[in-house]
């Protein structure tokens, strides 16, 4: 084991530059990588939240609503009855799920407990200050209009929002921001593999005598092996730590230290648990892009 470490520590010598290289390469398309995951985490957030991009909210009167349709107050049992027979009825509407005022609270304990402002917003309030409401699925995404103008009017509806066109622009740079990290992580991680063969090629060609002996003596494929798997199995431990290091700057500094406290109110954002998970994705993708590589490459440049 000793006289393995010993050539480990005088192979990383040799090669310190394009350890160096192959380091920096690996870090930065694995931190891409674990931003297109998280940036995927946030996505499925969004669309958890707002009901699985469900196209209309319709929420029903509360005792404080200002909607001409609320005189009465509280939506009754009655007007909540002929609002769903309207929807049902409707041929535009394809299903529509119920969340209760108690759903609708703690989904806002959720959205609000991200900011000091909405955790103060939120203890004057309580579940009967939320209405109830139908989150409406249509046939055609693109004809909304018909479900509005119907039940907009209807007594005991507060409002009807259309959640296609708040969340819309929101998917859409959601979706460019993954895929523009996930595709130039891709790019960077064939440059890694090349980079991790090319080490191992030039590795061998420079220790190409040591290793003529070492087969003479008798030692084995696996023993001649070892310390080009260790370097880069080093190589990769190195670079999964720094872009998990990476990875938790940005949640410190943009998720927890910019996005909850300025867009706390538009959704619910990753947490810790989340980038943790991508964390240890990107460790098993680092030790996987070292290993599979040095282990066909040093096959192919040793038995020569």
């Amino acid at each position: 084991m000793r006289a393995t470490l010993s050539e480990l520590g005088a192979s990383l010598a040799r090669n310190k530059s394009m350890t160096i290289s192959l380091v920096v390469t690996m870090t930065v398309s694995l931190l891409l990588a674990a931003l297109g995951l998280l940036i995927q985490g946030q996505a499925d957030r969004t669309e958890k939240y707002f009901g699985d991009r469900l196209q209309l909210q319709i929420n029903l009167c509360t005792k404080n609503s200002p909607s001409s349709n609320c005189i009465g107050g509280v939506a009754t049992d009655d007007q909540k009855a002929a609002v769903q027979a309207a929807l049902r009825e409707n041929p535009q509407v394809k299903t529509f799920d119920i969340r209760s005022p108690a759903e609708n609270y703690s989904q806002a304990r959720e959205l609000l407990g991200q900011t000091d402002t909405g955790k103060a917003q939120l203890e004057t309030l309580g579940p009967s200050a939320f209405p109830e409401s139908y989150f409406v699925t249509l046939k055609d995404p693109q004809k909304f209009d018909g479900v509005v103008s119907q039940v907009s009017g209807m007594d005991g509806v507060g409002n009807v929002n259309s959640l296609r066109e708040l969340l819309g622009p929101l998917f859409e740079i959601l979706s460019k921001m993954r895929w523009a990290a996930l595709a130039t992580s891709l790019l960077l991680i064939v440059a890694a593999i090349l980079q991790v063969s090319n080490t191992i090629r030039m590795t061998a060609y420079a220790r190409r005598r040591e290793i003529g002996i070492m087969r003479l003596v008798g030692a084995s494929s696996w023993h001649i092996q070892l310390p080009f798997i260790l370097e880069s199995m080093l190589a990769a431990l190195i670079s999964a730590a720094l872009a998990a290091a990476g990875l938790a700057a940005f949640m410190y500094f943009v998720v927890y230290g910019y996005l909850r406290d300025t867009l706390g109110e538009i959704t619910t954002w990753v947490r810790w648990q989340e980038a943790g998970v991508v964390m240890g994705y990107t460790t098993v993708l680092a030790l996987l892009l070292a290993l599979v590589p040095t282990l066909v490459m040093t096959r192919k440049y040793l038995d020569v």
